[in-house]
């Protein structure tokens, strides 16, 4: 790890606040990206409003659209402890099946998938190139979304674009004794 590892009991004030909360949704502790939020805890603190707001049912993306995204995001910027805690996620909730995951893994529109996830899957891979989508991307988005929906979605994507890059930034390693199955190009 590039940065220092925070540990719970060092932590003060608006970061043990942080933990805190930190630990009240995280299936992984105080790792990940969280151990990074506690070093600028007003920052962490703004991000873990956005996780809460989007992850708490605040907006208008069900779980599955988050999922997509998520992972299509991990693999996109090599985040490969997004990838390894979503693809987990996403295996235990049946979200996704193995076959699913491994399309996005490699690049290609997962079979199976319902109308309006296709047409997520494509926005979500145009949007992550970081050029405006193609008009027509977006108005099959369109069909399927409200606007709400994919200011949302926008929304979402560059808060775990964020994500990404600070668990690739503090090159955050994945669990003793997982293994990364994260592609790489």
């Amino acid at each position: 790890m590039r940065f220092e590892i925070e540990t719970y009991d060092a932590q003060e004030g608006a970061a043990k606040a942080l933990a805190d909360r930190a630990l009240g949704v995280s299936a992984d502790g105080i790792g990940g990206p969280f151990n990074m939020l506690l070093k600028s805890p007003a920052t962490g603190a703004k991000v873990m409003d956005l996780l809460d707001h989007f992850n708490g049912g605040g907006s208008h993306l069900d779980s599955r659209t988050r999922r997509l995204a998520v992972l299509i995001l991990a693999r996109k910027s090599g985040a490969r402890y997004a990838w390894w805690t979503h693809r987990r996620r996403a295996l235990a909730a049946g979200e996704f099946s193995p076959a699913q995951i491994a399309a996005i893994n490699g690049k290609r529109l997962p079979e199976g998938l319902d109308e309006r996830l296709v047409r997520v899957h494509a926005y979500v891979s145009a949007l992550a190139a970081g050029t405006p989508t193609p008009e027509p991307v977006l108005k099959a988005l369109k069909a399927v979304m409200s606007e709400a929906e994919i200011v949302d979605l926008i929304a979402f994507c560059g808060l775990y674009s964020m994500i990404a890059m600070i668990l690739n930034e503090a090159d955050v390693g994945l669990p003793e004794g997982e293994d990364d199955t994260l592609t790489r190009d």
